[in-house]
């Protein structure tokens, strides 16, 4: 579900928190990677952040509206 979910963010916030959370790379080398000012890719990244867990905060209810269309429920 998180990959499902890392996927679905906007390319900007995606590249953004791939470099910092998965490559490793510091803020500052995360900017001067992608060509952003710092305070860009900290925006990003947070933005990103936020959106992970609004789809997390999400989830247990799309599973309820599956369970529902299982069982044939309206």
């Amino acid at each position: 579900q998180i990959r499902e979910a890392f996927f679905e963010l906007p390319d900007e916030q995606r590249s953004a928190l791939h470099l910092v959370a998965i490559e490793g790379l510091t803020y500052e080398q995360a900017a001067k990677a992608i060509g952003v000012p710092l305070g860009t890719l900290m925006s990003r990244i947070g933005r990103a952040r936020a959106a992970l867990r609004e789809m997390e905060d999400n989830a247990p209810a799309r599973a309820k509206n599956h369970l529902r269309i299982v069982r044939g429920e309206p």
